[in-house]
């Protein structure tokens, strides 16, 4: 009966959608947008009634079968219905959905014909993939045999930030898809202008918070649940979130020069249409079946093939409609070489080659596999290597464009405070090398550059003439000095956190120069989810002794084992403890991994800074 139910609710959000678009060729706007919002509300209630069907174990309908069991916890049942390809499309759809939604209520300043237009492409976006889940990737699909319990949610997948992870990266990435829309729209209007650009810019700035919080809690998931004893690992799908992410970046700041002097525009529509490409590619990414990754939902190539069909379509026709109405004249100014604007422009530059190195670092180890049939992994070294040299001038660039003025070479009636900037920033850096002892030239340039962005940010927020220009320039100062923060977090997390890896059996003890770890007992335990392996190690170091406790799990539904780390968290530094083991039994030699890792609170405390940043523009308005 539930599946009748969830296929009534989809199918109808794909009958209205077909409607609406029925009804926007007809020209009969008296009820288009009524139609396109039954469309959104039916395809809300279809997800909703996914988790209803979650939440009771309905083990009749496909996606609770293969994703839940009866012993999981309501939180894990709930986050279930996304955790998985069927449910996580049904997801993806509803956000398309709720864009649109959002978008009609919120649109007062747009004319009726630009509002018509978005909507008409947000439902076409929506419609596509609505084709796609009912008939290839349908959640609700019956499942013929008399099952009494589902075959379990992956264990990996079993913790509560599942339940707001996947949702927030949903928001930033999809709602993308809303630019995309606007864009289209604006070309096709001829109104594709500085004033497009004011109107349209809160809705980019929304989905960017949305995707910097949804990788951050990632980055937080990642570093306490998978063991791997740091914070990000250039997964190929934790790229898949960062590209749209740098380009967005671009996008923000490429939108600010087209709103005050109405130039830029063919780049901008270019950087958003790429934008929402990038997401969707990494929503093949995840469903293609061509990567083996904890954050993958699938393993089905055909249906991969569609997606990426999808994708495809996508793209062409939005090109398309960008080389047929992209004849506009950019307005000429006389912007001067070193002018705030071209700083923007350097940046710009600076993000897309930062987005090449990814791309490339992503994409390659798959092509090669699918070409050659070899596997390599592209790793830290690959990124740390050649980003490095180029994020230096990048922080010096956001630093000095801020102190310039729009439309005016400045630099020279600046060059006094940006040579004091630059050596209070070599200062700081020279003290803390000295007392941390290394001399490492990267490490040196790190702090030099990342110290320049903050003093120089804490100077422009603190030099405002008024508080006009307090409020004006809050946003960008919070953003840019977090980003100054997460840059020196990360050049001190690299080169003084430490790895110890080793064996130990219980009553052993490991000593490395002023480290001393001492397994000293182990315990068997049993939950209603899960047997449990658990471990009392007492930590030596530097006159402070502690003990972790790290773990290891057998899942019961699926049958999996997954290692518990555990973690003493400090003002300066992380100590971190996971271990590896075979089986649930009596005593065992085991595998450690104990790290030491460095201001890991100042790398979260800065993407929150960040955050805040981009919060503050949409509640302090100029």
């Amino acid at each position: 009966m539930n599946n009748i139910i969830g296929n009534s609710l989809v199918l109808l959000s794909l009958m209205t959608s077909l409607s609406t678009s029925f009804l926007f060729f007809k020209k009969n706007y008296s009820h288009y947008l009524k139609t396109y919002i039954a469309s959104c509300i039916f395809c809300f209630f279809s997800f909703i009634f996914l988790i209803y069907c979650f939440v009771i174990s309905d083990f009749y309908v496909s996606a609770v079968y293969q994703n839940s069991h009866t012993t999981k916890p309501l939180i894990y049942k709930i986050a279930g219905s996304w955790g998985n390809h069927e449910g996580s499309m049904l997801l993806f759809i509803c956000i398309i959905a709720l864009y649109g939604f959002a978008f009609c209520y919120f649109s007062k300043n747009f004319d009726n014909k630009f509002k018509y237009l978005t909507v008409f492409f947000q439902n076409n976006l929506t419609m596509i993939f609505l084709i796609y889940l009912f008939f290839l990737s349908n959640p609700f699909d019956y499942v013929s045999s008399d099952p009494t319990q589902g075959l379990g949610l992956n264990p990996i997948l079993q913790d509560p930030l599942l339940l707001i992870h996947p949702p927030f990266l949903y928001f930033g990435y999809i709602g993308f898809s809303l630019i995309l829309s606007l864009v289209l729209s604006g070309l096709i209007n001829n109104s594709f202008d500085s004033v497009w650009a004011k109107l349209s810019k809160k809705w980019v700035i929304i989905s960017w918070i949305f995707l910097t919080i949804g990788i951050l809690l990632g980055s937080i998931w990642a570093y306490y649940e998978l063991g791997w004893g740091g914070y990000w690992f250039w997964d190929p799908v934790e790229n898949a979130s960062l590209m749209p992410w740098i380009l967005s970046v671009a996008l923000i700041h490429s939108l600010l020069i087209m709103e005050r002097s109405n130039t830029f525009k063919s780049w901008t529509a270019l950087l958003a249409i790429s934008t929402f490409a990038l997401s969707l590619f990494g929503t093949f990414l995840v469903r293609s079946g061509i990567l083996n990754s904890v954050h993958t939902f699938a393993n089905d190539p055909e249906r991969g093939l569609f997606i990426l069909g999808i994708i495809i379509l996508i793209i062409f026709f939005s090109l398309a409609i960008y080389i047929f109405k992209s004849d506009f004249v950019e307005k000429k100014n006389n912007i001067m070489f070193l002018s705030k604007e071209n700083f923007l422009v350097f940046n710009n530059l600076f993000l897309i080659l930062f987005l090449i190195i990814v791309i490339i670092g992503t994409v390659y180890p798959i092509v090669l596999s699918a070409v050659a049939n070899q596997n390599i992994s592209v790793g830290p070294f690959y990124y740390n290597t050649i980003l490095a040299p180029f994020v230096f001038i990048f922080l010096f660039l956001m630093g000095t464009g801020p102190l310039m003025k729009w439309y005016k070479n400045d630099f020279n009636a600046k060059k006094n405070l940006i040579i004091s900037i630059g050596l209070i920033s070599c200062i700081l850096a020279l003290i803390i090398s000295y007392f941390s002892s290394e001399t490492n030239i990267i490490y040196i340039l790190g702090l030099i550059f990342s110290f320049y962005l903050i003093v120089a940010t804490i100077f422009e927020l603190f030099s405002s003439k008024n508080q006009f220009n307090f409020k004006q320039y809050l946003s960008k100062n919070l953003s840019h000095l977090g980003f100054g923060l997460l840059i020196l977090s990360i050049t001190l997390n690299s080169f003084f956190s430490k790895e110890y890896n080793f064996m130990i059996n219980v009553n052993d003890k490991y000593v490395s120069d002023d480290l001393e770890i001492t397994f000293e007992e182990f315990n068997i335990s049993k939950d209603i989810n899960f047997d449990q392996f658990s471990t009392i190690f007492k930590i030596k170091t530097n006159d402070k002794s502690f003990t972790l406790s790290p773990s290891i799990r057998k899942y019961n539904q699926p049958e999996q084992l997954t290692s518990e780390i555990s973690i003493k968290n400090t003002l300066l530094k992380d100590f971190y403890l996971a271990i590896n083991y075979s089986s649930i039994g009596n005593k065992r030699l085991i595998g450690a991994r104990y790290y030491e890792n460095f201001f890991i609170l100042g790398i979260w405390i800065s993407s929150l800074i960040i955050v805040l940043g981009g919060l503050s523009r949409l509640f302090i308005r100029k």
